[in-house]
C-alpha cells in the first residue's frame, strides 16, 4: 500500500510539472561545437551538407554562428528558433545519425542540446511571424543569476527594454531563460545587428538614467541598477560577439 502512495505521488508530480510547460511559449534549441586541430574546413563542409539535406523549410531551418571574441573564440553555435512544445515530439533519429555518421568525426568538443525560453518581458523589436533573415553579428550576454534574486534580475531586464524603445532603438533585443540542459538561473540577452559602426546614432534630450527614472520614478535607475549588479553571481555576466556562418545556415 505505501508503494502505491509513493508511485502516486510521484506520477501527480509528473503530471503537475509537465503541465506547467506553456504550449504558447516560443523555445530556441542552441549547440556548440569545437573543430578538431586542422579540420575546421572540413566540418564546416559537413555541417553545410547536413544542413542542405535536412533544414531547407521554416520549420526545419538551423542557423551557424561563429564566436569571434572571448574564451570560445574558433568553436560554433547552431541555433534553432521558435519551436513550440510539440516540436520536440517528432521524430529526428535520422537527422541525429547523420549528424554522428559523418559531421560529429570532425569535432573535438561538443556540447548537447540546450533549450532556451522566449522570454517577452525583456525582448524588443523581435516579431516571431516576420522575423526576417538573420542578422551577420550577434552580441551574446550571458548572466548567472542568484536563485533568489530572479525577481530584480527581471526587473532591470524588462525595464531596461523599454527605455531602449523609448529611445528609438531598432535593433532585435530577446531576452531567454534557459529551460533545459543546464543552470535554470542562466539567462541569455541577444542583440543582432548587421555593423559594427554604428548606423542609427541620435540626439537625446536626456540620459539613458534619466529616461530610465521619467518611465519609472525618481531614483528607480540607482535602486533597480544596484539590485541588478546584487542579482548575479560573482562570475555572473559574459560577453561575446558572434558572426554568421552563411554556408552552414539555412537558406533564407
Amino acid at each position: 500500500m505505501k508503494k502505491l502512495v509513493v508511485v502516486s505521488m510521484v506520477l501527480c508530480l509528473s503530471a503537475s510539472m509537465f503541465s506547467q510547460r506553456n504550449d504558447n511559449s516560443e523555445y530556441w534549441n542552441t549547440w556548440q561545437y569545437t573543430a578538431k586541430e586542422g579540420m575546421q574546413e572540413k566540418f564546416e563542409d559537413a555541417a553545410a551538407k547536413k544542413t542542405a539535406m535536412f533544414n531547407t523549410t521554416p520549420e526545419t531551418a538551423i542557423v551557424t554562428y561563429r564566436f569571434i571574441t572571448g574564451p570560445n573564440s574558433g568553436s560554433y553555435m547552431r541555433i534553432e528558433a521558435r519551436k513550440s512544445p510539440a516540436d520536440y515530439d517528432k521524430d529526428r533519429s535520422a537527422e541525429g545519425k547523420y549528424w554522428r555518421d559523418n559531421v560529429s568525426k570532425y569535432v573535438s568538443n561538443g556540447g548537447g542540446q540546450l533549450r532556451w525560453q522566449l522570454l517577452n518581458n525583456g525582448s524588443l523589436n523581435y516579431d516571431p511571424k516576420n522575423p526576417g533573415s538573420p542578422s551577420k553579428y550577434v552580441r551574446m550576454v550571458t548572466f548567472n543569476v542568484k536563485a533568489d534574486h530572479i525577481g530584480p534580475f527581471r526587473r532591470w531586464m524588462y525595464r531596461s527594454s523599454k527605455v531602449a524603445e523609448k529611445r528609438g532603438n531598432t535593433n532585435p533585443r530577446m531576452l531567454f531563460r534557459l529551460h533545459s540542459g543546464g543552470n535554470r538561473n542562466q539567462f541569455i540577452v541577444a542583440t543582432a545587428y548587421e555593423s559594427h559602426k554604428r548606423t542609427d546614432v541620435r540626439e537625446h534630450e536626456n540620459s539613458w538614467g534619466e529616461d530610465y527614472n521619467e518611465l519609472f520614478g525618481w531614483g528607480t535607475v540607482e535602486e533597480d541598477g544596484k539590485n541588478f549588479d546584487a542579482a548575479l553571481e560573482y562570475w555572473g555576466e559574459q560577453i561575446e560577439t558572434l558572426e554568421l556562418v552563411p554556408a552552414m545556415s539555412t537558406k533564407m
